[in-house]
């Protein structure tokens, strides 16, 4: 599990985070299925690294836990790639 904490409790594309593991992570989008909150990351210093998190709210802070079902990120996959499809179009 990996976590970032903000109080502000609103993140944002273009936003760095810190998780856990110590990296620095880029918000490249957010969107939002079944009323679950999804952040795709992407590592700051590694662009191969991508991470898909679900956004959660404890004790009024941020905690973003990664998604490790394979299922799941390949959905993920297809929904962000569609956002950025239709980002471009706009």
């Amino acid at each position: 599990m990996r976590e970032w904490g903000k109080r502000n409790n609103m993140l944002e594309k273009g936003m760095l985070a810190t998780l856990t593991d110590g990296k620095s992570y880029i918000v490249m989008s957010i969107i939002e299925l079944n009323n679950i909150k999804y952040i795709y990351l992407v590592e700051n210093e590694n662009f191969d690294n991508i991470k898909f998190c679900v956004e959660e709210i404890e004790n009024g802070r941020i905690k973003l836990i990664e998604v490790e079902n394979l299922n799941l990120r390949q959905a993920l996959l297809k929904e962000f790639v569609n956002k950025f499809k239709q980002d471009l179009a706009e």
